[in-house]
């Protein structure tokens, strides 16, 4: 005869009855199984040990209301709501899957924003911020002065973007100048000589990219022609009607520096409409280093950022501040990384 039922293999008991069986407190049983560094390791073993034999799990939403905590950060992604830009872009999808990595990694689940933030006295109302531990924005806008004005409150937020003067918020980003120069600089190494630069100089990125090429122009000794400068917005349909009718102007044209790869994408597939070959007529160099950008044909050659690395030093940077440290900002390298779309053959 069995003594007691299978179901009885199952219970569970509850924290105190935890910390009875092991002859510590309370709170030692939650620090232990938190792995916290306040408790040895022999004891936080015993703990896991007793919980494990006899089915206990923590109540994560009871513990983190005690400690006010919500073990969720909120991604915004600063989409260019004039351009119609959409959370499908390539690049922002890479960005979102690299945080989502690095925060389940650290312990927090990811909470997407579903717009850009306009107000910071709105954005700091809703509901994703008040939940949030801390947020992520991605990009700018052009609301710098609404992010400092975020930065002053809780939860802590980090940016990536430019390094812009008056700045007051934590920021991971790449070195837009000096990936503007380099882009530039390859050009006119391939022999480039009227070379075309694409993209939004009003947004902050784009204006540093901008003072690269601008830069490395100089170098040579070239003067600006701003008949050589579009305004090429990020979304693709947009993109490609604003190139479509630079092109019909017949410019002439050697090489294009683009503020994205798919500012680059849209490019070349206009220049093939027109009959202009690339590498060999245009040389054209991406910005960013996305996924596809190594499988386009031709592939294309582009600025790497390397959103891997983007994403997993934005949940650092931010993960430490939620705990109290004084985290430095983190501008990388760019690099320039060499595909078909700009070996000029001219």
């Amino acid at each position: 005869m069995v003594s007691s039922s299978k179901t009885d293999d199952f219970k569970t008991i509850d924290m105190q009855q935890l910390a009875d069986l092991a002859g510590v407190s309370r709170s030692t049983i939650s620090r232990g199984l938190s792995d916290s560094p306040l408790v040895n390791e022999k004891t936080k073993q015993k703990i896991r040990e007793l919980a494990l034999k006899h089915n206990y799990v923590m109540n994560e939403t009871a513990r983190n209301l005690r400690l006010q905590k919500s073990n969720i950060i909120c991604m915004v992604l600063m989409l260019d709501a004039v351009a119609e830009q959409h959370t499908s872009d390539p690049f922002f999808l890479e960005m979102i899957g690299s945080v989502a990595d690095s925060l389940a990694i650290a312990g927090y689940d990811l909470l997407l924003y579903h717009e850009p933030i306009a107000s910071a006295d709105d954005f700091r109302s809703s509901r994703a911020c008040r939940q949030s531990d801390g947020i992520i924005i991605i990009g700018q806008g052009r609301i710098h002065e609404e992010l400092n004005l975020l930065a002053a409150f809780a939860p802590p937020i980090v940016v990536w973007g430019a390094n812009v003067p008056g700045r007051k918020y934590r920021l991971v980003g790449s070195d837009n100048l000096q990936g503007g120069a380099l882009a530039t600089r390859h050009l006119m190494a391939q022999g480039c000589r009227r070379i075309a630069f694409f993209g939004d100089r009003e947004l902050p990125e784009l204006a540093l990219r901008y003072e690269g090429y601008q830069q490395a122009l100089g170098e040579r000794g070239d003067s600006l022609d701003p008949s050589l400068e579009l305004a090429v917005p990020f979304e693709s349909h947009h993109a490609n009607a604003v190139i479509e009718q630079f092109l019909d102007k017949k410019p002439k044209i050697e090489g294009i520096v683009c503020c994205s790869d798919l500012i680059a994408m849209s490019a070349i597939a206009s220049l093939h409409r027109h009959g202009i070959r690339v590498p060999e007529d245009v040389a054209v160099v991406g910005y960013d280093d996305i996924d596809i950008a190594s499988r386009t044909h031709p592939a294309l050659t582009t600025i790497s950022q390397d959103i891997r690395r983007a994403g997993e030093l934005l949940v650092h940077k931010l993960t430490g501040a939620i705990k109290g440290k004084r985290m430095r900002d983190t501008i990388s390298t760019a690099t320039l990384v060499v595909r078909e779309s700009s070996l000029h053959q001219g």
